[in-house]
């Protein structure tokens, strides 16, 4: 990886800029497939958050990788809270339930509390994560207060998850974004 790259990177993490990193993600209020009531940031929270958004029915086949293997390494990480976003603002909201009925059959049980559909705040969610297209996976990592201390775009490749692991393991040498 590229020095400079990497010293961006840590500072991120340790110190964020006034940049895109520093921006917080929109409010989220809404129900993950599980019914249970989702709010980010959480209040008060001490979690770290971890986001895959996607934006497209086939963004989800970029999406459920990384969501899979984020569940495994951190699904039980007290210090981590993950959640994969499928933005719907787009979908026409006779259409919703259907799709919403086709993601609780598709997506296994044990994910449905980490699975949670949003219908608003499209634009800012595409002007955070520097929006390229819409089949790509974007992937945040996010302070307890919704700051974005990291992001990537694309399919899982062992080198960006990678960075993934080696942000959130500076976060446990140093907490305090």
């Amino acid at each position: 990886m590229n020095h400079r790259l990497l010293t961006v990177l840590s500072f991120s993490v340790l110190a964020p800029a006034s940049t895109l990193l520093a921006q917080s993600i929109p409010p989220v209020k809404a129900k993950a497939l599980d019914d249970s009531e989702v709010v980010l940031p959480k209040p008060g929270s001490q979690q770290f958050l971890i986001l895959v958004l996607g934006f497209s029915h086939k963004s989800g086949e970029n999406c459920t990788p990384w969501d899979k293997r984020i569940a495994a390494d951190y699904g039980s990480d007290s210090h981590i809270s993950y959640y994969q976003l499928p933005v719907l603002a787009g979908a026409p909201s006779m259409i919703r339930p259907m799709i919403l009925h086709g993601m609780r059959k598709d997506v296994p049980a044990f994910l449905h509390p980490h699975f949670v559909p949003i219908y608003d705040h499209e634009e800012d969610w595409k002007k955070l994560v520097n929006f390229f297209g819409a089949d790509d996976a974007y992937i945040l990592l996010a302070s307890p207060d919704g700051h974005v201390l990291w992001h990537t775009h694309g399919p899982l490749s062992d080198s960006a998850y990678v960075e993934l692991q080696s942000n959130i393991a500076k976060l446990a040498v140093n907490p305090k974004p």
